[in-house]
């Protein structure tokens, strides 16, 4: 390893040749050879954690293109990271798998509850009904916006070219809430403004949930939002699945547990 100081052209990093430039922040480099007989492994574990770090890597890539969930999570400083990315992604780790995000991934950390009771797409709109509580009423002052992130999951068919689907995709919708009578117990939509043919793609999908939250500054001047449970506008059969692979591995550790042991003894060399 070697160290570049007082470099002429700023800091350096990155591969050059057949060095690899690493940078601190006092803005000193380290140089090391680069390891050319280095491979990536090819086991079942190794390509099940790095589709996982995919995985929860583009849904807080997607929360974090917000600005206003952003300025959200930035602040929390019993979340693990140092910027708000971090926080999203260390706080959702355990709700990431090797090919999605299951039902307790959160946009937001905490919030008032409000719950998603029913999701509508059609090409070129979409429609939300939401039940607000008193809560929500107790604190709610316009001017409020709706942050609508709907996941795209598991496509249903191949394709070629141009238009392939990723496994994984999140489309974000964010508007002005214009209806200020809003009754505590009672259902209210939001519509979103015409797209023309945006969300006829949610068809290709086969699991698709829906997050949404209220950001708004209460009437206390305090910022303030809404947490809600993701709603599942389909794939309930796929969810159902990833059940009972769960549960099936829970029960073979719990046979496994019971099964006779011998004596015990172990040799350990340090």
């Amino acid at each position: 390893m070697g160290r570049v100081t007082n470099q002429i052209t700023g800091t350096a990093r990155g591969k050059v040749g057949n060095l690899v430039y690493r940078a601190k922040k006092s803005g000193e480099s380290t140089v090391y050879p680069l390891n050319t007989e280095r491979k990536k492994p090819d086991t079942p574990l190794a390509i099940s954690h790095n589709n996982r770090f995919k995985t929860i890597v583009k849904f807080a890539a997607a929360v974090n293109d917000s600005t206003f969930l952003r300025c959200i999570w930035r602040p929390f400083r019993n979340i693990k990271g140092d910027n708000a990315f971090n926080k999203i992604h260390s706080f959702n780790y355990c709700n990431s798998h090797s090919d999605f995000m299951d039902k307790s991934a959160t946009i937001v950390p905490n919030g008032i509850n409000m719950e998603i009771l029913d999701f509508v797409p059609k090409e070129d709109y979409f429609t939300i009904k939401f039940l607000p509580t008193e809560e929500l009423l107790l604190h709610f002052k316009h001017p409020c916006v709706a942050v609508v992130i709907i996941y795209l999951n598991s496509p249903s068919s191949k394709r070629k070219g141009q238009k392939v689907l990723d496994h994984n995709s999140y489309l974000t919708f964010e508007t002005e809430i214009e209806d200020r009578d809003f009754t505590a117990g009672k259902s209210a939509k939001i519509k979103s403004k015409q797209y023309k043919g945006s969300f006829k793609i949610i068809d290709d999908y086969r699991r698709v949930r829906v997050y949404l939250s209220f950001v708004f500054d209460s009437v206390s001047g305090k910022r303030m939002w809404t947490q809600s449970t993701s709603y599942l506008y389909k794939g309930a059969e796929l969810d159902l699945l990833h059940d009972e692979m769960i549960q099936k591995r829970f029960d073979e550790r719990q046979k496994k547990l019971k099964e006779p042991k011998g004596k015990y003894s172990e040799l350990r060399l340090r």
